[in-house]
């Protein structure tokens, strides 16, 4: 029996369950009904109490099958869960998914279905029964989160696996090459170091570029707002003599450089550094292009990844709108039970707090409702140890390579 399997627009794929995975139940009712009548020359088990039962059995399921739809649009997943008595609807962000599971038996691969495992923020592990594997639905799931993860259970089980502490290099290696260029990504890669954060905003002509600053003039040769310089202005500048004469006309990349460097080589931590209302604009724009939508569903942990944070929670909240599928931290000062409570209901995955205003029990409460958390403002390596104790996930630091040398020092302590 063929399943529905419909493509509502260009976003959103539609399936119905393979009826196949309901109808195996009634197999050995019908090798009953059909080879013991064949046997024994007795037909007065089609007026058995068995068959009453059978009926009973399988009749609800196939109407409850009728009856449910998976969809995953822009934004979530939607489950039409059917029953007997009609049927119920559910919503669940893809923000709010963590991975998935793809779960196929020895009925479903002869059948051709599977069993999706959506193991979510809210609702713990969510199935979703009988998908046919041939459907666009299930193609599009397996695309959105980059690839089934093998077992959810088991990962679930080893909090080792999904708790591992990570080093955050800040503006790329930015103690030993200048901040937010070529030369102190490249050096960062170079020595491991794959997590990378740095700083977006605009150009007068509305251009992101990689700067931290507001203006030019602390890390270059030159003077003014970024936001009133035009990016030919910027280009021309030297943004490496301030550090070391050796990097003198290093110059700061755009947004564009710098994605396609770096595709498929790093867990990019990016911040909206501004509140200008056309940045998240520019930003969505430029991740789907370079293709960079497609690894944003990889938990924090992950690389090849990316993240978008801000200190501004509206900045947050628009990148959150235009690209759903990737995950985005909130930067705040101190971590506050109702600022982790705004994050977690607003869906976002992460919050990021200044180091020295970070707490056990703060940390506990953020990864019960679900959040990653990572911290800046680290003045000394040896806080590290501290950090780590308490659970927090990741450090963002200008010297990552004493940041390992910390966590292997005291690993088993």
């Amino acid at each position: 029996m063929e399943t529905d399997n419909i493509k509502n627009n260009n976003s959103n794929f539609s399936v119905k369950p393979s009826y196949w995975g309901w109808l195996w139940f009634l197999v050995p009712w019908i090798v009953v009904i059909i080879v013991y009548p064949l046997i024994s020359g007795d037909v007065a088990i089609l007026e058995s109490p068995l068959i009453i039962f059978a009926l009973i059995v399988v009749v609800p399921r196939i109407i409850s099958t009728y009856r449910t739809k998976y969809t995953i649009t822009l934004n979530q997943i939607e489950i039409v869960q059917g029953s007997l008595l009609g049927s119920q609807k559910y919503e669940i962000p893809l923000t709010k998914i963590n991975q998935v599971e793809s779960k196929v038996g020895t009925f479903g691969k002869t059948l051709g279905y599977s069993t999706l495992l959506l193991d979510t923020i809210e609702y713990n592990i969510v199935p979703l029964n009988y998908v046919p594997v041939k459907s666009d639905f299930i193609k599009e799931v397996e695309s959105r989160f980059n690839g089934f993860t093998n077992n959810i259970q088991k990962t679930k089980d080893n909090p080792d696996s999904t708790n591992e502490f990570g080093s955050i290099a800040h503006r790329g290696h930015s103690s030993q090459a200048p901040e937010n260029t070529f030369a102190a990504f490249d050096l960062a890669i170079s020595n491991n170091f794959k997590y990378i954060e740095t700083d977006v905003q605009l150009t007068s002509d509305d251009i992101p570029v990689i700067i931290h600053d507001d203006t030019v003039d602390r890390t270059s040769n030159g003077k003014g707002n970024v936001k009133d310089l035009k990016l030919s202005d910027i280009k021309s500048l030297d943004f490496g003599s301030w550090f070391d004469k050796k990097f003198k006309n290093e110059q700061i990349p755009t947004l564009s450089e710098f994605l396609k460097k770096y595709n498929e080589q790093i867990h990019l931590v990016l911040e909206l550094k501004s509140d200008q209302s056309n940045l998240t604009k520019q930003v969505a724009a430029l991740i789907e292009n370079e293709n960079w939508d497609k690894i944003a569903g990889n938990p924090m942990s992950q690389i090849p990844g990316l993240t978008i944070i801000s200190f501004h929670l509206e900045q947050v909240l628009r990148s959150l709108e235009l690209l759903p599928v990737v995950r985005h931290g909130w930067l705040v000062g101190e971590l506050t039970d109702t600022d982790i409570d705004i994050a977690s209901k607003l869906g976002i995955q992460g919050i990021f707090p200044y180091a020295k205003l970070t707490s056990e029990h703060s940390v506990k409460y953020a990864k019960e409702k679900g959040l990653f958390v990572g911290v800046w403002g680290i003045e000394n390596p040896e806080d590290v140890v501290m950090l780590r104790k308490i659970g927090v996930s990741a450090v963002t630091s200008d010297w990552p390579e004493k940041i390992i040398e910390h966590i292997d020092i005291n690993k088993d302590k």
